[in-house]
């Protein structure tokens, strides 16, 4: 049963409404218009209403998953799967040739359904840093270690403490080429995320 979840997290994680909301109001999509199909992309082409719809179905993407999951009783190792499976499909979705968006609002929604009691004020520090510095990534570049920390110190079961690093380490690796853009063009809006 726990393969069903995992794949069906993948395929759920897969759905890009950015890209088709995006395709509608301008007739490309988002990586034709050199940006990210997520609900920062969204918003910044298509509208904030619009925007924020797209970040909520990418929330709920991800908590959907591990939702399920834990329906089902799923712990361990398929509950770190169950919560991976939604990011890796909104990053890497096999049907755009696996180039999809960061994954950002997909983990969130798992990492709330995880842990929200310490993912909440862990990421209003990051949106407070993301404000100030006026780096929208910078949400989960302060908000997933800060969560971990406050995940440990409240003794959160330790597979709930392991599916929330692997959620985050997804996020980190499909951040990389996206760095090495930046290092390479440090030029560009430090705004796009």
């Amino acid at each position: 049963m726990g393969w069903l979840v995992v794949v069906g997290g993948y395929l759920l994680g897969s759905i890009l409404p950015a890209e088709w909301v995006v395709l509608r109001r301008t007739g490309r999509t988002p990586h034709q218009l050199n940006d990210n199909p997520g609900g920062a992309g969204a918003w910044r082409l298509a509208g904030p209403g619009w925007g924020t719809v797209v970040a909520l179905f990418d929330l709920a993407k991800g908590a959907v998953s591990v939702a399920l999951a834990e329906r089902l009783g799923l712990s361990g190792g398929w509950l770190a799967a169950a919560a991976v499976a939604p990011v890796a499909g909104h990053n890497w979705p096999f049907y755009k040739g696996f180039r999809g968006g960061r994954g950002l609002a997909a983990a969130t929604g798992a990492l709330f359904w995880l842990a929200l009691p310490q993912m909440l004020p862990a990421y209003g520090i990051g949106a407070a840093a993301a404000l100030w510095r006026r780096w929208v990534p910078m949400v989960g570049v302060v908000a997933f270690p800060v969560g971990l920390v406050l995940m440990v110190r409240a003794s959160v079961p330790a597979d709930r403490v392991q599916a929330a690093f692997l959620v985050m380490l997804v996020v980190a690796v499909r951040q990389l080429p996206w760095v090495w853009e930046r290092i390479k063009a440090p030029g560009r809006s430090h705004l796009a995320c």
